[in-house]
């Protein structure tokens, strides 16, 4: 069948949040005004890694918590709120690949009448651990989010050798590329679920769609099937360390197997029609759907919670 060559816009079946971040990092960089007072009470000592677990999380409901970060650049310039991440220098919140459900990032309120400043520093802040469905200004979602709360800046003269190696690798940026890059596996195996807007309406995309996204220069998903797009960020992290980033590395193999798999599967036109795949539509129409698309989905998802696990373990 040929590829509906008349779209105009992709839209992910699973809901795409980057965009926004993108427009977003363009305009909100600009600091806030500080009001912060250091006396929030006892508090316990959050992780990012404890963070990843809701169950864990949901135990914590109305306590007085503190967690060490860093604040990042999307932060808004009102200063009532600001997204906390685990690593220096990255401006947009990470988020699951192609939705808006924050990942590695906390959500974090300020007192009422007060604002935060924004700061390049590590900071400790303290709060209450509040539970409910949030969806903030910028579209973002989560289940939690840390509300009353002020910041204190930390002395990291005296840091690890850990811990610079840490810094020296988020100042490559490197850590966002792979975020991008899992938008791009995520595409490579659930593309028989996302939709496009045509100029006669909405509807799936066609194998021939996928593969005009993935090998068109210049197209939507065209960086990921790049010569070397996978061994260049291999490369940079292993430039930072050789040994201490093995785990990365592993994760960073195991998605360009997998990416590799998927695009061979798309190539060879392994998939069939079904009809009513999902409820996009409710009308009866036909779907394509890969014949390892169960197999190809569990091992994008083992692979993005492995590297959201190993990024949640890096602490101040």
């Amino acid at each position: 069948m040929a590829a509906k060559t008349d779209a105009e816009v992709i839209i992910g079946g699973r809901t795409v949040g980057r965009a926004l971040c993108l427009i977003l990092c363009l305009s909100l960089l600009l600091p806030a005004v500080i009001s912060c007072d250091k006396d929030n009470g006892p508090s316990q000592l959050l992780s990012f890694s404890q963070a990843n677990s809701v169950a864990e999380m949901a135990k914590l409901d109305g306590k007085t918590v503190s967690i060490i970060g860093y604040m990042s650049t999307l932060s808004p310039v009102s200063g009532k709120f600001m997204y906390l991440m685990n690593l220096p220098y990255q401006s947009c919140p990470f988020c699951v690949p192609n939705t808006t459900q924050l990942s590695n990032t906390l959500a974090v309120y300020a007192k009422k009448n007060s604002e935060f400043e924004f700061t390049d520093r590590a900071i400790r802040v303290t709060g209450t651990l509040e539970f409910g469905n949030y969806t903030d200004e910028f579209g973002y979602q989560y289940l939690y989010r840390i509300k009353d709360a002020t910041y204190e800046i930390l002395d990291t003269s005296n840091m690890s050798e850990e811990l610079r190696l840490w810094q020296q690798l988020a100042a490559t940026e490197v850590i966002s590329e792979i975020y991008t890059m899992f938008e791009y596996l995520n595409f490579l195996c659930y593309w028989p679920t996302y939709t496009m807007q045509f100029e006669s309406g909405k509807d799936y995309l066609y194998p021939n769609d996928a593969i005009k996204f993935v090998e068109t220069d210049g197209a939507k998903f065209n960086y990921g099937f790049k010569a070397g797009y996978f061994d260049n960020m291999i490369a940079t992290v292993r430039e930072v360390d050789k040994t201490a980033f093995a785990d990365l590395v592993d994760i960073l193999l195991n998605a360009k197997s997998l990416a590799d798999k998927a695009y061979g599967e798309l190539k060879a036109g392994n998939c069939f029609v079904v009809s009513e795949y999902s409820s996009a539509f409710g009308d009866g129409r036909s779907q394509y759907q890969l014949t390892l698309q169960d197999e190809l989905e569990a091992g994008m998802d083992d692979i993005y919670r492995a590297f959201s696990t190993w990024l949640s373990t890096w602490e101040i």
